[in-house]
């Protein structure tokens, strides 16, 4: 994988493709995570498949490839910290969906591509987009504009060679970050509608970023201008960064699709299909709630009657 467009291909990439009972499907989804998570955010482990969006997509005939992004906790080279940013994320991006549509990915090549974002994966989701041009369709799911409390995360990291957990992580230099201990209930949680058991989990399990990558996050709101393929847009009701209702100065109304789709519309002036979805009492990490299952039908259903698995 390359961090520049059309740079040398110098760091390795780990994806977990999956492919749905009755073969490959001609059109892929590709799942970024978000800030500190990885692959495994798209299928938590343990949990008796209660949070596998992936079993979902593929029981609705799509192949998935749920990639680790470059500098995650994951199985991807992890370069220095400061090369790896929004437009390396991009770039890096722009690599897989080459590889989707030439045939290098098993199953392939995959005549048409989805790409599905979670929080910072959307940003990067976003910013290939609208770069590169190369992509069907997006669901994006847990950002929003303006990037208002977003901002705060930085608030809550540390660099992750404080946390002796991570420690042993190769590559890892001052400029890697990871959130502070007992905070990702709160950041990423609506408390009411989580398992304690997955709080636990995901605390234990946190991963990775750059500090550099929270710098550079800003970039996705001029990115989304220049976004041309249909999308669904998604948030959990009681996002602590981008909704209104979660009472910490967020813009967004979030309580219906409407209010929503009003909200967010205008900063995808080019989308020529723009659909919004709202989960209800979820928080930001929406395929950790207890209702999980209720949107991953939601982005099955809309991914069917835009782009059928086998159209």
């Amino acid at each position: 994988m390359s961090i520049t467009a059309g740079g040398p291909k110098q760091y390795s990439m780990y994806g977990r493709l999956c492919q749905p009972s009755g073969g490959p499907s001609k059109t892929i989804q590709i799942l970024i995570h978000g800030y500190t998570y990885d692959h495994d955010y798209w299928a938590l482990p343990g949990f008796d498949g209660k949070y596998d969006y992936t079993a979902v997509a593929n029981a609705a005939g799509y192949t998935t490839f749920a990639v680790d992004r470059l500098g995650s906790a994951g199985k991807s080279s992890r370069p220095p910290s400061a090369l790896v940013n929004l437009l390396s994320d991009a770039a890096s991006m722009h690599d897989v969906v080459t590889a989707a549509r030439d045939g290098s990915l098993p199953g392939g090549p995959y005549g048409k591509v989805l790409t599905v974002g979670h929080s910072y994966g959307t940003a990067a989701a976003w910013q290939e987009a609208a770069q590169f041009n190369d992509v069907d369709g997006i669901i994006a799911s847990d950002l929003g504009h303006p990037l208002g409390n977003i901002q705060g995360l930085g608030t809550s990291t540390i660099p992750a060679l404080t946390d002796p957990r991570l420690q042993p992580l190769v590559g890892l230099d001052a400029g890697y970050t990871t959130t502070t201990p007992g905070s990702r209930g709160p950041l990423f949680y609506r408390l009411e509608d989580t398992d304690p058991a997955v709080l636990a989990y995901d605390e234990r399990a946190k991963g990775i970023g750059t500090a550099t990558e929270l710098g550079t996050i800003p970039l996705y709101e001029t990115a989304t201008l220049g976004i041309r393929v249909p999308m669904l847009f998604v948030m959990g009701q009681y996002d602590g960064f981008f909704c209104r209702q979660a009472g910490k100065g967020a813009i967004d109304d979030c309580s219906t699709a409407a209010t929503l789709a009003a909200a967010e519309k205008p900063f995808f002036p080019l989308v020529p299909d723009f659909q919004a979805y709202v989960l209800p009492n979820a928080g930001h990490d929406i395929n950790n709630e207890l209702n999980a299952r209720d949107w991953f039908a939601k982005a099955a259903d809309w991914a069917t009657t835009n782009f059928p698995p086998q159209g």
